[in-house]
C-alpha cells in the first residue's frame, strides 16, 4: 500500500471481534461498518470513528478519507465477477508472446516507472495514470521484459489505449 510518498506493507489479522493492522509502527484495532448499500463506511481506528468512501476494483481499493485518496493494492485480488472479468480482459491483451497494458480509463500519464528492457514480475508498478484527480497505479499482470513504451509522461490517453508492452520470457 502507498501512504503519501512511501510504500508500506500492512499486516492484517483478526482479533475475534474485528481486525488488527500493523503498518510498521505498531498494531492498531480496526472496525469497518458499511453504511447501507452505499460506498460510505464508518472506520473505527483505536476507538475513533472516521467517515470513509471506498471503491473496489480488481487488485485494489481506492479509499477517500478527509479529502485525500489512498490507493491500496491487494496482494490477492478477490475472484468475484469484477476480478474474473478483469483477468479475462487481460488475457485478451496477450498476443504472440507479448502482453499489452491498456489504459483502464481516460486520463493523463503522470509517471512511467519502468524503461524498455526492464524485467518485471506480476504486480510490478509500470506507470501511473491520473483520472478525475485520482492517481491509479497500473501493474503488470505477467512476468517478462518491457519491450516498448507507447506513451510519454504528461500524455492524455483514452480508455483501452495501449500504454506499453511486455514480452514473455524466452527459453
Amino acid at each position: 500500500m502507498k501512504l503519501g510518498d512511501r510504500e508500506v506493507e500492512a499486516e492484517v489479522e483478526s482479533d475475534g471481534e474485528g481486525l488488527r493492522v500493523n503498518l510498521g509502527d505498531g498494531w492498531r484495532s480496526l472496525g469497518l461498518k458499511r453504511l447501507g448499500s452505499t460506498p460510505r463506511f464508518a472506520l473505527m481506528i483505536d476507538g475513533r470513528t472516521v467517515d470513509v468512501l471506498a471503491k473496489e476494483s480488481p487488485g485494489r481499493i481506492e479509499v477517500l478519507i478527509g479529502g485525500v485518496t489512498y490507493v491500496v493494492s491487494t496482494a490477492r485480488p478477490r475472484k468475484g465477477r469484477v476480478a474474473a472479468a478483469a483477468e479475462d480482459e487481460d488475457d485478451a491483451h496477450f498476443e504472440n508472446g507479448v502482453w499489452s497494458l491498456r489504459s483502464p480509463q481516460t486520463g493523463s500519464v503522470v509517471d512511467i516507472r519502468v524503461s524498455v528492457g526492464a524485467s518485471v514480475e506480476p504486480g510490478t508498478v509500470l506507470m501511473v495514470v491520473e483520472a478525475m484527480k485520482m492517481q491509479n497505479e497500473l501493474r503488470s499482470r505477467v512476468a517478462g521484459t518491457v519491450s516498448s513504451i507507447k506513451v510519454e509522461r504528461g500524455q492524455r490517453v483514452e480508455t483501452g489505449a495501449v500504454l506499453l508492452e511486455v514480452a514473455a520470457p524466452t527459453g
